[in-house]
């Protein structure tokens, strides 16, 4: 494969709350980012092999704003309930001959970027069932991830839950060799650490549709 996952996100309440069941499991957290001109902010963990990032609104105006609504990022934030509140970037794989995203792909130039610099956005953005696709050119592993107490280090499988739809994009289909799917009656993700060795878990609902087992 020449795509591998970079980074997930899930739409959160405001300050990301949720995000302290983390902290106090052990997790260290790394530097919260605001995004200049898209009108959001997010709480980041970063481990070996990916980062995990809660993402939050601050200012709906902005992220309603021209550049950004093509992206549908503020309605899958106010409908983060009861449509996919997920978000996964991919970036290419170390030394792969083909560096190029594995769906078709617009560019997204927000305000906080530099000039030469764009997201790689899936065509499934409106596809609010679905979660958002995005790819990173430029992305690579995270340098000197923090020695987590909790013990967590590697992301091993992502479990998506996703109610049965009548369509499936194609970007959906191009990610499926990357994920579990499976079919259920809400929205929900499974994110394994280690391949779950320490047989414990960490589960953030109901205020949040993730499990996280390590």
């Amino acid at each position: 494969m020449n795509n591998e996952i970079d980074h997930i996100f899930i739409m959160s309440d405001v300050g990301a709350p949720e995000a302290d069941k983390l902290v106090d499991a052990g997790i260290t957290e790394g530097a919260s980012r605001s995004h200049p001109g898209q009108g959001t902010t997010n709480r980041r963990f970063f481990f070996a092999n990916v980062m995990l990032e809660f993402l939050w609104v601050h200012d709906a105006t902005e992220t309603g704003g021209d550049i950004i609504r093509p992206t549908h990022l503020l309605e899958r934030w106010q409908q983060r309930k009861t449509q996919s509140p997920y978000g996964i970037c991919f970036r290419p794989v170390a030394d792969a001959p083909d560096t190029s995203p594995i769906f078709n792909v617009w560019d997204y130039k927000p305000p906080y970027l530099l000039d030469d610099m764009a997201i790689q956005v899936a065509h499934n953005a409106g596809v609010l069932h679905e979660p958002f696709l995005f790819f990173l050119p430029w992305a690579h592993a995270p340098e000197n991830p923090p020695q987590h107490p909790g013990g967590f280090h590697t992301l091993t499988s992502v479990k998506l839950n996703r109610p049965v739809t009548d369509d499936t994009s194609p970007a959906m289909e191009a990610v499926i060799p990357h994920l579990q799917i499976v079919t259920s009656d809400a929205h929900h993700m499974t994110l394994t650490f280690d391949n779950g060795s320490q047989g414990e878990a960490l589960d953030l609902r109901p205020s949040l549709s993730l499990l996280i087992v390590y």
